[in-house]
């Protein structure tokens, strides 16, 4: 009886349980500036549940993770996430310190052919209470199907988001959203949406332009890939800087080992950095 009742009393607590996240919000973007998937998550941890430590499920084709902890801005940290593969499924491990945080899922679950067709998984160590999830309908795609209930909103450059609502989501349990189209184009939304901008602008007067309605934005921000594209581009770059091999004299120029400098051939030490040469 005492076993029975124990199991109940688990039961209750899962399904009652209060999240330690709010304000979450899954963002997906199908083939909107790569041939890939994005996903965007961010959310807040509750002031009393600081610092929290949990796990979440990750596609299995997952090629990176990162983790803005904190507040966006020039001076946010961008830290990857090493993904571990367990129990069939790949996870990532998130300790945040800092109330506001997103997180960057890439992945590529296409092939070569032009079928779309793939899932994103919601599914953390800890329960979610209410969020949602958007999803970018790109504009290269036909027969686009969601299997799932939602509401469709168009923004001013007639771009579909899907929202989809949950309500809940005890810890370990998983929401899956498939999604599938047709690309036979093999071309992004980004490289779309430029080409029909720019037949826009040649097509029609300055002055017809300006007098058009601009339609109410959609809420979801449309720049945060580019700056994902931009801080992921910043990695690489001090990767390479990191990694690369300077030679002290390279087609009859000096530079310094320590900082890459180029000086005199002649000089002993580096002027920037003191380095020995």
């Amino acid at each position: 009886m005492r076993k029975y009742l124990y199991i109940v009393i688990l039961f209750y607590q899962n399904v009652l349980a209060t999240s330690p996240i709010s304000n979450l919000d899954v963002y997906i973007y199908p083939e909107y500036y790569y041939s890939g998937v994005m996903v965007e998550l961010n959310g807040k941890v509750e002031e009393s549940s600081l610092p929290l430590a949990f796990e979440m499920v990750v596609p299995a084709t997952t090629d990176s993770v990162y983790l803005v902890s904190g507040i966006a801005n020039d001076e946010s940290e961008v830290l990857p996430l090493t993904i571990n593969y367990k129990k069939s499924n790949s996870w990532v491990q998130l300790d945040l310190d800092k109330q506001s945080f997103r997180i960057f899922v890439f992945y590529v679950p296409f092939d070569t052919s032009s079928t779309r067709k793939f899932n994103y998984t919601v599914q953390a160590t800890v329960p979610l209470n209410e969020f949602h999830i958007f999803i970018q309908e790109p504009l290269v795609a036909q027969d686009f199907t969601l299997a799932q209930e939602s509401t469709a909103n168009k923004d001013q450059h007639g771009i579909t988001f899907h929202q989809i609502h949950v309500v809940e989501l005890p810890a370990m349990s998983a929401k899956t959203i498939p999604i599938s189209y047709t690309n036979n184009t093999t071309q992004t939304t980004m490289v779309l949406l430029q080409q029909l901008l720019s037949e826009r602008s040649q097509g029609k007067p300055e002055e017809d332009q300006s007098k058009q309605v601009v339609p109410q934005r959609h809420r979801l921000p449309l720049w945060e890939p580019f700056a994902v594209l931009g801080i992921l581009s910043v990695l690489v770059g001090i990767i390479y800087y990191n990694q690369k091999d300077y030679s002290s004299v390279f087609n009859g120029e000096k530079y310094c080992p320590g900082c890459g400098n180029k000086t005199d051939i002649g000089n002993k030490y580096c002027a920037n950095c003191g380095g020995k040469l």
